[in-house]
């Protein structure tokens, strides 16, 4: 009988060290997912942001982020949650690591990310972790 054991693999040590980045770029996701969605039907219902601020957006402004406009914003956003929410996915699974850093940099950009305000710590966050080397070799 051999008492040698195998060691684990570093897979184990990524997989604890991506938990908590994976899941917070994945709440990130589906805030801005809500969000968008929001805005989608808002902006179809024709009560967009005006109704709600009426006297502090200028006219030429509020064309801007209603109607036609402001339908394809909000289907932008939607877009990019999907993909927050996928490669954050991925990214908890191990797989397609540089899926997983576009979506980390695409949190972090004000009015391009869902949610911006809590995208850019969670992809800085998901970067450092994903940036460490031990992290990236277990990616497959």
């Amino acid at each position: 009988m051999s008492t040698e054991q195998t060691p684990q693999p570093m897979t184990n040590d990524a997989h604890r060290q991506i938990s908590g980045p994976a899941t917070g770029l994945l709440i990130t996701g589906i805030l801005g997912a809500l969000l968008s969605v929001t805005g989608f039907i808002v902006n179809i219902i024709g009560t967009g942001i005006s109704s709600m601020v009426v006297d502090y957006i200028p006219d030429r402004y509020e064309e801007l982020i209603e109607g036609t406009v402001g339908i394809g914003i909000s289907f932008v956003g939607i877009l990019i949650a999907a993909f927050v929410i996928y490669a954050s996915l991925k990214m908890k699974e191990l797989t397609q690591w540089e899926l997983s850093v576009a979506a980390s940099v695409l949190a972090m950009i004000p009015c391009i990310s869902p949610c911006c305000i809590v995208g850019l710590p969670i992809g800085i966050w998901c970067l450092v972790v994903l940036l460490r080397p031990e992290v990236r070799a277990a990616f497959h």
